[in-house]
């Protein structure tokens, strides 16, 4: 379903392992790269996130991460570590494994370009990235 708050998609991407935890390289003996998925906690109907018999959240995998832009940004500070970031954006759903320093590919509506992430928090509604844009 289409919601303008969070009009973008992005993608995580990394390197392909085999059976043995190895990258995967392609014929010139670059590592070849693929779309991996990511896990977000499910919600009910009434959007309350959704847990199992044990407690614990209920997560599922998804490709596609909705967002929308909601500052660019000149830099974090953080308890006296300051971090440099581009853009925060928003999700509209709880991710539970995207590190800091993974590399995603983010498309809005006249680009796609790839960006790494600096910071990430959740909250009750979502989750805020701040991602620096990867230049060549």
């Amino acid at each position: 379903m289409y919601n303008p708050r969070w009009p973008h998609t992005f993608k995580v991407v990394g390197h392909q392992l085999d059976e043995n935890g190895l990258p995967v390289t392609d014929a010139n003996g670059d590592p070849v790269e693929s779309e991996l998925p990511i896990k977000c906690i499910e919600y009910d109907y009434a959007w309350n996130p959704k847990r199992g018999l044990d407690g614990e959240f209920v997560t599922k995998e998804i490709v596609d991460v909705p967002w929308g832009y909601r500052t660019s940004t000149g830099g974090i500070k953080e308890s006296g570590e300051v971090s440099v970031a581009d853009y925060k954006i928003s999700c509209p759903m709880l991710l539970t494994d995207l590190p800091t320093g993974t590399e995603i590919i983010m498309k809005d509506y006249t680009r796609s370009f790839r960006a790494r992430v600096i910071k990430l928090t959740t909250y009750n509604w979502g989750t805020n990235l701040w991602v620096d844009n990867i230049k060549n």
